[in-house]
């Protein structure tokens, strides 16, 4: 588990616990996993797909972002 924060301009989406996140990278598709390394790096258009603590599946599409992993926290600013 990790805690993670997803905002979009006007609201906040997410804020709690995860096991898992996946989401479309500039890249290509990246999960964030409990203890990953920290990372910087815009997001495309696409689906994030979280998996909570209580093992439930949340998802939305976004139109793009910026994601931030740092040792403490989980930071997703999405546009939607």
């Amino acid at each position: 588990m990790f805690p993670l924060s997803i905002s979009a301009l006007d609201k906040n989406i997410f804020d709690g616990e995860a096991q898992s996140l996946t989401l479309p990278g500039a890249e290509g598709e990246l999960t964030i996993l409990k203890n990953h390394i920290p990372l910087i790096t815009p997001l495309s258009k696409g689906k994030i797909l979280i998996k909570t603590q209580k093992k439930e599946d949340l998802n939305f599409p976004i139109s793009g972002g910026v994601l931030e992993v740092s040792p403490k926290k989980v930071t997703v600013l999405v546009n939607l």
